[in-house]
C-alpha cells in the first residue's frame, strides 16, 4: 500500500480510508496489482469511514457484509448499511444500493428487518478517529 494513503486513512481521513478498504476488499495494490485480499481490514477501514458518514463506504460496507456468509448477523448489519446509504445516494449508486438493500433483505427474518431498520433510523456519524496499525476494527453491526 502507498504509504500516505495509509498514513491519511490512519489520520482519520474517510475518503482515505474508504479507499484503503476497497482495495483490502479487491485485492488490489493503489496500482491495480493483484495481492491478497484482506477482509477483517477491509472492514475495518470501510467501517471507520461509514461511521463518519461517508454514503460510498456505507454502500461497499453493506455489500461486504451481504456477500460474506451470514455469520453473527452479518446480513442484518448490510441491511442497515445499506438503508443508512440509501438516505445520501443519488443515481445509479442509489439503485445498487436499493437493489443489494432487497437482496439481502429477502433472506432475512422479520426480527432481522427490524433490527436493521432500528439501527438504520438510530445510526449517527462519528467523528474522525486516528487509528493505529494495531487497532482491531469491529462492530457495525446492528
Amino acid at each position: 500500500m502507498e504509504k500516505r494513503l495509509l498514513l491519511a486513512a490512519e489520520a482519520g481521513d474517510a475518503a482515505s480510508q474508504c479507499n484503503l478498504g476497497i482495495l483490502y476488499a479487491n485485492g488490489l495494490d493503489d496500482n491495480g496489482y493483484a495481492v491478497e485480499g484482506n477482509g477483517p481490514e477491509a472492514v475495518r477501514w470501510l467501517l471507520a469511514a461509514a461511521e463518519q458518514g461517508l454514503p460510498r463506504a456505507q454502500a461497499t460496507l453493506a455489500q461486504v457484509y451481504a456477500n460474506a456468509p451470514d455469520i453473527s448477523g452479518t446480513h442484518a448489519a448490510a441491511c442497515g448499511w445499506f438503508l443508512v446509504a440509501v438516505g445520501s445516494l443519488r443515481g445509479i449508486h442509489l439503485d445498487r444500493a436499493q437493489s443489494g438493500y432487497e437482496r439481502t433483505a429477502s433472506h432475512l427474518t422479520p426480527s432481522q428487518l427490524a433490527q436493521a431498520r432500528r439501527f438504520a433510523r438510530d445510526w449517527k456519524a462519528k467523528p474522525a478517529d486516528r487509528l493505529s496499525t494495531e487497532e482491531t476494527g469491529r462492530g457495525g453491526a446492528p
